[in-house]
């Protein structure tokens, strides 16, 4: 399968927009009490999941002036409890008459992300509707935007390493000790040789959305997804309208 990225293009991360919980009934959202943690869908944290999800619950992203999406990828940090079925369906209004559904993801029995693909929608508010009972602290975070399709796949020498962000200090007397403040983060940095401009200007397009490495996002390297920071890019125009790029991205923890 090819490579894409999928990246907040709603800014639904941005602090001054609002992600209200609530139950959708009749096609409409009232906002009320409904989701624990309904924050916890998009904090960029995968690590903490949301409860009390039953059937109806729904969340609504208000990004002030309209915004496009034709993607959701959700993360789950286990089996949801449920046995098939769709789960979860998306909307995209301008009101909170939510309209016609989107797009749906389906139960899963694991952990890890699930990518739906969105009819491409540009409006003011966008809803995430559960349409089951979820067990608890199972989703951690739900990214709606735009997935980006690589032209081509990287070059073969993709290459990766291991941060463990140690800091080493020395005392006055000369004695060296280290503080080791996480586990390790892999940091992957792919190439490209040959791009056309139109996948330089998506790529640039995505950068801007996420503010360079402001953001976290998911890179699906055609096996596995990983939730990652991209570094600030530079190009270099190697024949008319071509250019090559190196991309480097640090896995998250969390």
């Amino acid at each position: 399968m090819s490579s894409y990225f999928i990246y907040d293009s709603i800014n639904m991360y941005r602090s001054d927009n609002t992600d209200s919980e609530g139950t959708i009934t009749t096609g409409t959202f009232p906002s009320g009490t409904a989701v624990t943690l309904h924050e916890r869908a998009s904090d960029m944290n995968i690590g903490t999941g949301m409860s009390d999800i039953v059937d109806n619950d729904a969340i609504q992203y208000a990004v002030g002036g309209s915004a496009t999406a034709d993607a959701a990828a959700v993360y789950f940090l286990g089996d949801d409890g449920v046995a098939s079925g769709t789960i979860m369906t998306f909307y995209a209004s301008d009101t909170t008459s939510v309209g016609s559904s989107i797009g749906t993801i389906s139960a899963v029995s694991g952990a890890g992300w699930q990518v739906a693909s969105l009819t491409e929608s540009t409006n003011t508010k966008f809803y995430t509707e559960f349409n089951a009972t979820i067990t608890n602290n199972i989703i951690s975070e739900i990214l709606i935007g735009k997935k980006l399709n690589f032209e081509i796949e990287p070059d073969v020498n993709i290459q990766s390493t291991i941060d463990y962000n140690n800091e080493i200090n020395t005392s006055l007397g000369g004695v060296s000790y280290a503080i080791n403040v996480n586990p390790g983060q892999e940091v992957f940095t792919i190439s490209f040789q040959n791009i056309s401009s139109t996948f330089k200007s998506d790529l640039i397009t995505m950068q801007n959305s996420n503010k360079a490495n402001a953001k976290k996002m998911v890179w699906f390297d055609g096996t596995n997804h990983h939730w990652v920071r991209l570094e600030a890019m530079q190009f270099t125009e190697i024949a008319d309208g071509r250019f090559s790029t190196q991309l480097t991205m640090r896995q998250q923890i969390q």
